[in-house]
């Protein structure tokens, strides 16, 4: 929560600081701007860590790093320093943290997936709206440096949170396999009256191995979704000599997972959920200045409309999971209608001007975006097979940074070079709301 938070309040936090230092709002935009490509491409190491080391310790890494980040940042006095300890650390610890925290809750429930889902994700949105304050109450009274110390203090709850992310095995019952099941006498005495030596179930082994294994048969304790697997490859199973013969480019392929980039239906939910990430981010940075340069809204107003929206996406993150849970309807159905009535609020809130009209439309939009944004993930799982999940994570935080990276600015552009339009006056999801939305639903139709 407290490393989702420091995203949202970033301008509130710097910008008497980087006033001091001499720096600009370009700069300001560069912190930013780094701090989330480093979040989105560090999706590209899930895979490989979450096959080497457990959620829980990957957590706990990345928990550490915005710790150290925090505190490194109370000290900066330079911009190269800003950009090292904030944007990478933080970045980094970031993306190692939102994928790990989204797997090790996902494995703990199967009925009510999306229902916890959507409580673990209201609690970051929550966050978000009182952290503002916190940071407002610090800055008066401690200045910079004292308030990252603060907060260095309040992120320390997330490694020690990560800690709660307990392997299922370690509390999983266990059932006797066949090898520890001995013959009956005619009397129905035991054959072998030494007794079996029971093992327990060890610490850090996996899900897949301990299914598999001597401690018994795990397959009800750990139910895994069959329904959706991709096509067996050679490099999940090779044989012996395939595996002597194997080129290095085959064993990086499955050592990351690539082969999921040839499951055109994965691919398809990849490139909607990051169309509607980026436009949701797109959405959040613009409305201020778009309410407050065209329809000259006050601070307080604006304010109160993104309080609007804040508490419908908390309401939305809360309640929808809950319905979609309840009548077993599917979280691409889900991200479909949200991202629909998501781009019709936003044309709505474009050809508002009165105050009550802009704050209920608001609380629309915050609503369908929170139902939309809470499926991301769920969309992923959904089509992709379990033991290739932290992956198919990575690969859609990478696809996300890439569209932030690119298709944003070039529409930007080219509506820029047309002419045709007034910059300050386009709605305020940039011009291309409707575009990122109706990708995002095409996406996930199929």
């Amino acid at each position: 929560m407290t490393g989702q938070c420091l995203v949202s309040i970033f301008s509130l936090l710097f910008g008497d600081k980087m006033l001091s230092l001499g720096l600009n709002t370009t700069s300001a935009a560069v912190v930013m701007n780094t701090m989330m490509a480093v979040m989105q491409f560090s999706g590209l190491m899930m895979g490989p860590l979450l096959k080497k080391f457990s959620t829980r310790r990957v957590a706990f890494s990345g928990g550490c790093l915005i710790v150290a980040g925090v505190l490194l940042t109370s000290f900066a006095n330079s911009f190269i320093h800003i950009i090292i300890t904030y944007s990478i650390f933080i970045g980094l610890g970031s993306g190692l943290v939102s994928p790990s925290g989204f797997i090790a809750v996902k494995s703990y429930f199967v009925k009510a997936r999306g229902r916890a889902v959507g409580m673990s994700m209201a609690g970051g949105n929550l966050g978000q709206m009182a952290m503002p304050h916190l940071v407002r109450f610090l800055l008066e009274n401690y200045g910079f440096s004292g308030a990252m110390l603060v907060l260095g203090g309040v992120a320390m709850h997330g490694p020690m949170g990560s800690l709660l992310f307990h392997p299922l095995e370690w509390h999983a019952e266990r059932r006797p396999v066949a090898s520890e099941l001995k013959p009956l006498k005619d009397d129905g005495a035991v054959a072998n009256e030494q007794p079996t030596k029971v093992l327990k179930p060890r610490r850090f082994a996996s899900v897949t191995s301990l299914a598999t294994s001597e401690l018994g048969d795990m397959s009800e304790a750990i139910p895994v979704d069959h329904s959706k697997r991709l096509p067996p490859t050679s490099e999940e199973d090779p044989s012996p000599v395939q595996q002597k013969h194997q080129s290095a480019w085959r064993r990086v392929i499955a050592f990351m997972d690539l082969d999921l980039l040839q499951n055109w239906v994965y691919l398809n939910v990849m490139f909607g959920t990051a169309c509607m990430v980026a436009a949701a981010i797109n959405f959040s940075l613009l409305l201020p200045l778009y309410l407050q340069r065209h329809l000259h809204l006050s601070l307080s107003d604006t304010a109160l409309c993104l309080t609007m929206i804040a508490g419908g996406d908390f309401v939305g993150r809360l309640t929808v999971p809950s319905f979609t849970d309840r009548f077993k309807i599917k979280p691409r159905l889900t991200f479909f209608v949200g991202a629909i009535v998501t781009g019709l609020t936003r044309s709505a809130i474009a050809m508002s001007s009165g105050m009550v009209a802009l704050c209920v439309w608001n609380a629309v939009s915050g609503f369908s975006r929170g139902a939309a944004v809470v499926n991301v993930n769920l969309c992923v799982t959904e089509v992709c097979p379990e033991h290739k999940l932290p992956a198919a994570i990575g690969f859609n935080m990478v696809s996300c940074g890439i569209m932030l990276l690119t298709i944003g600015p070039a529409i930007d552009a080219v509506m820029k070079g047309a002419g045709t339009v007034d910059y300050e006056l386009v709605p305020p999801d940039g011009g291309w709301g409707w575009i990122i939305v109706l990708a995002a639903a095409i996406g996930n139709v199929s």
